[in-house]
């Protein structure tokens, strides 16, 4: 069924409206809603979301078959963020440059940037969040393949370096694609494929976030803190 309503003339369209219209305002929003407010087949919205919307075990279990990729579509990838918490929603964002790309620019915001974001958490230092991601893609065998810099900007090298060929990004944070690109025209340099990630959910069908796990309201997983202390 999934390649049937992949081949519908209409599919894209309606996965980026739905993407970019629907999901980030309404993260939980159900089939029948996709249905209702698109007019389409109840098969056509259950892969939509499917395609666009994870949970964190559905994460760890892209995250178990990354092994088996090994042809790259691409040389060079990036990707960018605060990373304060390695948590489900950068695991895909990882793993989908790390999949994609044979070398992956990693951008971290800086001290001084990250102070300027108005997170409601006290950020670790920059040394402590790039120590907990080499952790990570060393784990996964991907360090030796990622280049980690400090972002003073929301753009990093991305506007500059002539290697670079895909940006990976969050739904929340596609726009920032398009801003890249735009200057990166500007610059007479190739415009960037992009590719935008599933969001990713905890179990009370909103994003998982760093915020939401520096609160204590999630896991890292996406599990409901509440849930874990009633079980």
């Amino acid at each position: 069924m999934v390649e049937v309503v992949k081949s519908l003339p209409l599919y894209r369209s309606h996965m980026a409206y739905v993407r970019d219209k629907m999901l980030l305002a309404k993260p939980n929003i159900s089939v029948e809603e996709v249905v209702n407010r698109l007019g389409v087949t109840r098969g056509e919205a259950m892969v939509i979301l499917w395609e666009l919307r994870k949970t964190g075990e559905e994460v760890l279990a892209m995250l178990e078959n990354c092994a088996e990729k090994k042809d790259m579509e691409y040389g060079f990838a990036a990707l960018g963020g605060t990373f304060s918490v390695i948590h489900v929603g950068h695991m895909a964002l990882l793993a989908e440059a790390f999949t994609r790309a044979e070398k992956v620019i990693v951008g971290v915001t800086s001290d001084s940037y990250a102070a300027k974001l108005g997170k409601k958490y006290p950020i670790p230092s920059y040394e402590q969040r790039v120590k907990q991601l080499r952790e990570f893609l060393g784990k996964h065998g991907w360090l030796e393949r990622a280049r980690i810099t400090a972002l003073e900007d929301p753009y990093g090298p991305t506007l500059d370096d002539p290697a670079v060929e895909l940006i990976v990004t969050s739904p929340a944070t596609a726009y920032r694609a398009s801003e890249i690109n735009m200057k990166r025209a500007e610059r007479n340099l190739n415009q960037l494929d992009v590719r935008i990630c599933p969001l990713v959910v905890a179990e009370d069908g909103q994003p998982v976030s760093s915020t939401r796990v520096m609160l204590g309201e999630i896991t890292v997983l996406g599990k409901l803190r509440k849930s874990l202390e009633q079980g």
